[in-house]
C-alpha cells in the first residue's frame, strides 16, 4: 500500500468517525443529562471538556509529525477515539464520563489536525483547498449519520451503534499502521523560533482568529443545536436530531459543490458566500415560522461552515509549507481556544437566560467573522 490513494482514503474514513464524535455529545445531551442529572452549566462543562483534549490534540501533533511522520501519531488517535466511544457508552459516572470526552477530543484533535497537514502535504497548488474541501466533505457524512441513525432507533439501541463505531475506530487504526505515507514537502527541524515567525504574519495571525470564531461556531451548532429545537422550539427529541442532521447535511452539500462546481472560484468568494449563508441561515431561525423553515435555517447555516476551515486552512499549508504540520497546530491552538471559551459562555448564559440566547449568540459570531474577514482581506494584499 504506497500511493497517495490509499494514503487518501485512509484520511478520509478516520476524519469521518471524526466527525461521528464531535456530533455524538450534543446527539446524546438529552439523554446525558437526564442519566446523570446535570444542569446546563454542567452540560456546557461538557463540552469545554472536549475542545480542551481538541487543544492539546492539535497542539501536540504538529511538531511531532514535521519530526517522526504521520504513522503512529494517527494510529494511537484513532485508538483514542475508540475509548472515547465505548467510555460515553458504557460509563456509569461523571468522572468516566468527562475522561471518555477527554479521549474524544485529544484523539480528534490529532485526527483532524494530522489529516489536514497530511492531505495538504499530498496535494499541490490550488488542490490543496479543494482536496481539504473533500476531507471536510467526509467529516460532514459522519456528522451527519449520527443523529440521522439515533432519529431512527429507540434509545435502548444506542449503545450498541455505538459500540459499532468503537470497532471501527479500532479497525482504522490497525490501517494507519500499515499504510506508507509519501510526502511531497521535506520538513525542516522544528523550532521555538517558529512561534515569534507565525506572531509577525499578520495574515497568518487574521486566519487563526477567523478559525477562533469558526470552531466556536461550529461547536455551538453540533452541540446546542438539539437542546434548542426542543427547549425554545418545543419539538420532541426526534425532529431535533433531524435538525442537527440537516445542519451537517447543508455543510456537506457546500463542501461537494466547494470541490466541483465552485472548484475555480477565489477563495475569498466563498468565505463572502459562506457568510451570507449565515446570515439567510440565522434569519429563518428567529423568524416565527414553522419548523421546515427553521430546517431550512439550520441548512444554510451548515452550508456557511463548509468553507472556513479547508479555506483557510489552504492558505496556511501555502504560506508555511515546510512547517505545515506546526502551523496548523498553532492555528488549531487559537481555533480551539474559542471552542473552549464560547462553549462554556453558552452554558452559563442557557443556565440563566434560556436557549432564548443561542440565536443571538449566533448573531455574535456572525459580526466577528465578518470583522475578521476584512482584517484577513487587508493582509493578503499587503503580502
Amino acid at each position: 500500500m504506497q500511493n497517495k490513494s490509499i494514503a487518501f482514503i485512509a484520511n478520509f474514513t478516520g476524519i469521518l468517525l471524526f466527525g461521528v464524535s464531535m456530533v455524538i455529545i450534543g446527539s446524546l445531551l438529552p439523554v446525558l443529562k437526564t442519566r446523570f442529572g446535570m444542569s446546563d452549566i454542567a452540560a456546557g462543562s461538557l463540552f469545554s471538556i472536549l475542545p480542551v483534549g481538541l487543544l492539546i490534540g492539535s497542539v501536540s501533533f504538529g511538531p511531532v509529525v514535521d519530526k517522526f511522520g504521520y504513522r503512529w501519531v494517527l494510529s494511537v488517535a484513532s485508538v483514542l477515539l475508540s475509548l472515547g466511544f465505548f467510555g460515553i457508552a458504557h460509563s456509569d459516572s461523571l468522572s468516566l464520563l468527562r475522561t471518555s470526552i477527554f479521549f474524544f477530543g485529544l484523539g480528534g484533535g490529532v485526527i483532524n489536525g494530522g489529516t489536514s497537514a497530511l492531505v495538504s502535504d499530498l496535494s499541490e497548488g490550488k488542490n490543496k483547498i479543494i482536496n481539504l474541501n473533500w476531507l471536510g466533505m467526509f467529516y460532514g457524512i459522519g456528522a451527519f449519520s449520527m443523529p440521522m441513525i439515533l432519529s431512527r432507533i429507540n434509545e435502548i439501541h444506542y449503545t450498541a451503534v455505538i459500540n459499532v463505531v468503537s470497532i471501527i475506530s479500532l479497525l482504522i487504526a490497525v490501517v494507519f499502521l500499515l499504510i506508507n505515507y509519501p510526502l511531497t514537502v521535506k520538513k525542516e527541524k522544528i523550532s521555538i523560533k517558529l512561534i515569534p515567525v507565525f506572531v509577525k504574519n499578520k495574515l497568518f495571525m487574521a486566519i487563526c482568529f477567523y478559525l477562533f470564531f469558526q470552531s466556536a461556531f461550529e461547536a455551538i451548532i453540533n452541540n446546542w443545536s438539539v437542546s434548542f429545537f426542543i427547549g425554545k422550539l418545543d419539538v420532541p427529541q426526534s425532529r431535533a436530531l433531524v435538525a442537527l442532521s440537516v445542519s451537517i447535511l447543508g455543510l456537506i452539500c457546500m463542501r461537494i459543490l466547494t470541490g466541483s462546481v465552485f472548484k475555480n472560484w477565489h477563495h475569498f468568494r466563498l468565505i463572502k458566500l459562506s457568510l451570507v449563508l449565515f446570515s439567510l441561515g440565522l434569519i429563518c431561525l428567529l423568524i416565527p415560522a414553522p419548523y421546515f423553515v427553521h430546517l431550512l435555517g439550520m441548512f444554510l447555516i451548515g452550508g456557511g461552515l463548509a468553507p472556513g476551515f479547508p479555506v483557510m486552512l489552504g492558505i496556511v499549508g501555502e504560506i508555511f509549507k515546510e512547517v505545515s504540520g506546526t502551523a496548523f497546530s498553532f492555528a488549531m491552538l487559537i481555533a480551539l481556544t474559542g471552542n473552549i471559551i464560547i462553549n462554556y459562555l453558552i452554558g452559563v448564559l442557557t443556565e440563566n437566560f434560556g436557549m432564548g440566547v443561542y440565536p443571538y449568540v449566533i448573531l455574535t459570531e456572525i459580526v466577528m467573522m465578518v470583522f475578521i474577514f476584512t482584517l484577513i482581506r487587508k493582509a493578503d494584499k499587503t503580502n
